[in-house]
């Protein structure tokens, strides 16, 4: 029988100092970016009753929350995201509040599901909700400040897809679809089965003009000509709508500059009762999975007796860390210090001058010979090693360049003070 306490289970995993430093320049770097943009930190329970996420609150499979019992027998569950415990406060705690709202957050969410690929049970994200607007110009914001934060974490190559879910709803009522048809028909297209799309059409009394577009919808990506392409004869309002307020996000898009990582996609949607108007993927190479997603929620803050438009975006930590793998170079920025004999003061005073310049240092413990703490210094991948004698002499051993500076450690710490 395995012995359980040596291990962690299964889409859980510890994170060890040199990459949870990393995680950390990460969250540092996007929650800068939303402050930046007016959006103001909070904090939610991490775990709520299961009547927060039941029915139609929230977007995550009631099979997929972590459930257990309060000491009156009463449902609760581990929050599977932030979205829904942000609407319920805002609709709770902010009802005179002016709107718009703005929310950033970042924290631990938790999902029972298969762990395959990049996928984890308990995984960090860092997001915004902006609530109580209805406009482009909001969905605009929120990915234009997704982009900003991928970019300013340190991704290079950028994809932001948008689709519309108003678009697919629109064309099912035309179709005269019952919910479960909607919902079938929405899974299949999602996963681009074009076979499945047609098997369930193919006995509808659907006019032909929208047959044949629902069935092209797995191909409708692209630019935004896709647009143009989608706008067919007898379209109905909903519809028609839906690719109006999708080129009002693009062109907004446009105004921040940043139409060059926005591609659209029709055929983008997501078997869930959540989104209401634009949804929103994120992708970079070397990452199967989206490290960015969120979309427009009108339905949700009315589920807590406060409707309002709200649309949000959550960025998946661990995922931009998987593409990024800055992880190996984290301790080439660390310096140590090595005191000889007498020095221990000295090496003390210099570490304490270099921390308070924002310097990560390390004082040496192991005992031992220079040679020892150099041979530490090229194990651990660090970037310099300060070495103080007690007659004020200091040499500077820059382990990357391979070279020694001879100094005093008054020439030394006066640079810094």
């Amino acid at each position: 029988m395995s012995d359980y306490k040596l291990h962690t289970p299964n889409g859980v995993n510890d994170i060890l100092p040199r990459e949870c430093a990393v995680k950390r320049e990460i969250e540092t770097t996007v929650r800068a970016v939303f402050a930046s943009a007016g959006y103001g930190e909070a904090e939610t329970p991490m775990f709520e009753y299961y009547d927060c996420y039941a029915g139609r609150s929230g977007q995550i499979s009631q099979e997929n929350l972590y459930k257990f019992f309060d000491e009156q027998g009463r449902v609760l569950a581990l929050r599977p995201d932030f979205t829904t415990s942000i609407a319920r406060m805002a609709a709770t705690k902010e009802t005179n509040s002016p709107a718009p709202l703005r929310y950033m957050y970042t924290g631990s969410v938790f999902r029972a599901e298969q762990t395959e690929g990049a996928r984890r049970r308990e995984f960090t994200q860092s997001g915004i909700e902006l609530i109580g607007s209805c406009a482009a110009a909001a969905d605009a914001e929120v990915i234009a400040l997704a982009i900003e934060a991928v970019l300013s974490a340190g991704i290079e190559e950028v994809a932001m897809e948008i689709g519309q879910v108003a678009f697919f709803n629109g064309l099912a009522e035309q179709a005269g679809l019952s919910g479960a048809q909607a919902e079938r028909l929405r899974d299949r297209i999602d996963s681009k089965d074009v076979v499945g799309i047609r098997e369930i059409l193919k006995n509808l009394p659907v006019d032909k003009p929208v047959k044949e577009l629902i069935e092209t919808l797995p191909y409708l990506f692209g630019d935004i000509s896709v647009l143009d392409k989608a706008r067919i004869d007898g379209l109905n309002e909903t519809s028609k709508v839906a690719l109006d307020n999708l080129r009002a996000i693009y062109d907004c898009l446009c105004d921040y500059g940043y139409e060059k990582y926005v591609s659209v996609d029709l055929g983008m949607l997501q078997s869930i009762d959540y989104y209401t108007g634009s949804i929103f993927k994120c992708y970079t190479h070397g990452v199967g999975f989206p490290i960015c997603a969120g979309g427009r929620y009108d339905n949700l803050m009315g589920n807590f007796g406060a409707p309002k438009g709200a649309v949000g975006a959550a960025i998946g930590i661990n995922r931009i860390m998987s593409a990024l793998k800055r992880d190996d170079d984290f301790n080439r920025g660390i310096v140590m210090t090595f005191a000889e004999k007498g020095a221990e003061r000295n090496a003390h005073e210099t570490a304490a001058v270099l921390r308070k310049n924002g310097y990560i240092v390390e004082n040496y413990i192991n005992g031992g010979e220079y040679a020892d703490a150099v041979t530490l210094g090229k194990m651990r991948g660090i970037a310099c090693i300060v070495r103080v004698f007690a007659d004020g002499a200091a040499e500077l051993y820059d382990m990357i360049k391979n070279e020694t500076t001879r100094t005093t450690i008054d020439e030394f710490v006066g640079v810094y003070e």
